[in-house]
């Protein structure tokens, strides 16, 4: 995609030329927003699921600031105040661009403030427009489940109270109530509508990088049930930017046959491996990622015992990677639960850091040559999925 872009505005810039013009190679943020205190500092950064990468930086004088910088491609950026919350989006292009607006703030229970951007507006960004245009059904679904929020406020208070308080004849009897039925209904074909806008506007912009870039905007994550829209997208969308960034989220140690990361560690014993000696001589390995503090990991070693007891002497082991910060908790959990596999500590996250792990428990299954086979499987299906290898 990056290349189709430079190449796309290498024409234009020809043909500008040869016309007496030129096309933007830089972009200039002129910023004038009232209510930004004096001295405060303004990031741009890129809109992702993960750590943002801050691009930019200016200082508020006067409720005034400027950025100028090189797009090398359009990206969808979020402006905001550093250490404080709230945010505009808008696309960084190359172009002369103005936010202007006024915001207001209040302050949350962390001491920060929350600054709201709602009339804040941008202009001299025609992919900005564009963009807004490609999110009006996410605006719509939001005011959807505001007016839902709205409708059932009261019931919705009423109901978290009792649960809080442990009156539990009473949460027994919100639940039997037909207002709460209604709710439920309400909610659920609120969350089908969702599903239904975002396929379409994922579908309807699978052949460039608005698809994948309308996937990551319009979610807080991804999930593998997401894998088949990925899929839709046209080679062009898979390679741009942001379908890189969709792909490593929804792939987050490649497809099945794919080689997994190799790691160095310390088991719980003293000694040094790491994943090629840990699956040498094995047929498969569960590699579980988990934690002493994980009510559902800690859930799930039962099933991981009997799976274990059933095939460790046909070629089957564990690894329980813990990310555990404290030693003693970890130590006092594999004793606890009488774990008799593979335990290793992730002192440094680095690991896990490696297989992208965003939370526990995860889990892999490998074969005798560390490469994937299934992911986050768990219970019954964990556990058929392991019987199904050793039958094949």
């Amino acid at each position: 995609m990056k290349k189709t872009f430079i190449a796309a505005g290498l024409a234009v810039s020809l043909l500008t030329t040869a016309c007496g013009s030129s096309e933007k190679t830089s972009y200039t943020i002129h910023g004038e927003i009232a209510g930004i205190p004096d001295s405060s500092v303004v990031l741009l950064s890129s809109l992702t699921h993960t750590s943002p990468d801050t691009i930019a930086e200016a200082v508020v004088t006067d409720g005034k600031f400027e950025i100028t910088g090189v797009a090398e491609e359009p990206r969808a950026v979020t402006l905001y105040i550093k250490d404080n919350y709230g945010s505009k989006v808008f696309m960084l292009e190359n172009a002369d661009i103005s936010i202007n607006g006024v915001v207001k703030s209040n302050e949350v229970p962390d001491g920060k403030l929350r600054f709201d951007f709602d009339e804040v507006s941008v202009s001299g960004s025609p992919m900005t427009d564009t963009y807004n245009e490609k999110m009006s059904g996410r605006r719509m679904l939001d005011s959807m489940f505001m007016a839902h929020q709205a409708a059932y406020r009261p019931l919705i208070d009423k109901y978290y109270e009792a649960r809080q308080n442990g009156n539990s004849s009473l949460v027994d009897s919100i639940d039997a109530s037909e207002e709460y039925n209604r709710m439920r209904m309400a909610e659920k074909n609120l969350f089908a509508a969702a599903d239904s806008i975002f396929d379409a506007s994922v579908i309807a912009n699978k052949d460039d990088f608005w698809g994948p870039l309308l996937m990551i905007s319009q979610t807080s994550y991804l999930s593998a049930g997401q894998r088949d829209l990925y899929e839709s997208l046209s080679d062009s969308a898979k390679n741009s930017y942001y379908g890189r960034l969709v792909y490593d989220e929804l792939y987050p140690v490649g497809r099945p046959g794919d080689k997994m990361p190799e790691f160095e560690a310390v088991t719980i014993d003293g000694t040094k491996t790491g994943l090629a000696a840990l699956c040498k001589d094995k047929k498969y390995v569960i590699l579980d990622f988990w934690a002493s503090w994980c009510g559902p990991c800690r859930r799930e070693i039962p099933n991981l015992k009997k799976i274990y007891s059933d095939f460790a002497d046909k070629g089957f082991d564990i690894i329980s990677v813990s990310i555990d910060k404290e030693e003693k908790p970890w130590i006092n959990a594999v004793e606890n639960e009488g774990l008799k596999w593979v335990n290793i500590r992730d002192i440094d996250h680095s690991i896990a850091d490696k297989y992208k792990v965003s939370a526990v428990p995860t889990m892999y299954i490998v074969d005798s040559e560390g490469r994937l086979v299934a992911e986050n499987l768990r219970g019954e299906e964990l556990a058929a999925k392991i019987k199904e290898l050793f039958q094949n």
